[in-house]
């Protein structure tokens, strides 16, 4: 799936993965919009599920809210990234600062870096 996904560098189909709603939309529903018969193959859809993935991460911490906050590259960890490097080029896509993926670690890393550093206000001058 992955193989296949990584041949296709872009997709017009749109995969929204909140089955289950999210946390700050409880209502929000999974959709598959912008269907093709162009863009149904595994290729494409393994593409859009990854974009979706990394889109709703984006919707909580937008680029603007990150800049206000100072924040100057974002790191990325766990055995999703590590194993899968389409979800890793739409990180770099969604997120237009230096990104640094953990080598052997996991997501529970990423959680305790953000833990240790709990002034996410803005920079003092």
């Amino acid at each position: 799936m992955i193989q296949a996904a990584a041949q296709q560098k872009d997709t017009h189909l749109t995969i929204t993965p909140t089955v289950l709603g999210e946390r700050h939309l409880p209502d929000q529903l999974a959709s598959v919009t912008r269907i093709s018969s162009s863009d149904l193959s595994l290729g494409h859809v393994t593409r859009a599920l990854c974009r979706g993935i990394v889109q709703n991460l984006h919707s909580m911490l937008p680029f603007q809210q990150l800049k206000e906050w100072g924040v100057d590259r974002v790191m990325g960890s766990g055995s999703a990234l590590s194993r899968n490097e389409v979800l890793k080029q739409e990180v770099q896509r969604a997120f237009p600062l230096p990104l640094c993926f953990g080598q052997d670690v996991d997501a529970a890393f990423g959680a305790a870096l953000v833990m240790l550093r709990k002034d996410l206000g803005p920079k003092e001058p």
